[in-house]
């Protein structure tokens, strides 16, 4: 499934994973992910934890980068996708965006390095819409995303110690 070719609206947690899906396996190395919120119902998905777990171990480069602008009860509400980055910490990062320092957008959105965007709705909503690497428009979101990751603290209360 190559999501650099679809574009289109996207209702309901089945469509969304497997949009989501389609654009981890249609990137090569980075995925981007920023939600203000994580929507729990999604982030838990075990097709979606397993495609995950998939990109981030199968290149040595391979990473994602998950930046969760209010992350509240993360570890409660997204237990899988936690204990992925537990494992995975190298592979898989989470970082929250400064206090004060303006998010990428103001809705989740998914992000693969071939310029695939998939946004999401808010508000507990499940659904969104995808678009195609050759509008440009993952250029713009990959240019917020990075701005504001760069500065974004680790959230290393979420690691597990090693003893």
């Amino acid at each position: 499934m190559n999501a650099s070719s679809w574009s289109g609206r996207l209702d309901g947690l089945d469509a969304v994973t497997v949009a989501a899906t389609a654009v981890l396996q249609s990137s090569s190395r980075r995925i981007s992910l920023f939600a203000p919120k994580l929507e729990p119902r999604l982030w838990n998905q075990p097709t979606l934890i397993d495609a995950l777990r998939g990109f981030a171990i199968s290149g040595r480069e391979h990473e994602i980068r998950i930046l969760i602008g209010e992350p509240t009860d993360l570890a409660r509400d997204c237990g899988a996708l936690v204990t992925l980055h537990q494992r995975l910490p190298t592979a898989l990062q989470l970082r929250q965006p400064l206090e004060g320092d303006e998010w990428p957008a103001s809705h989740p959105f998914l992000l693969g390095d071939d310029g695939t965007v998939l946004r999401l709705d808010g508000d507990d909503r499940l659904g969104g819409d995808i678009s195609a690497a050759e509008g440009g428009l993952g250029r713009v979101f990959l240019v917020r995303f990075d701005s504001t990751w760069e500065r974004a603290r680790p959230m290393s209360e979420l690691r597990v110690l090693g003893i």
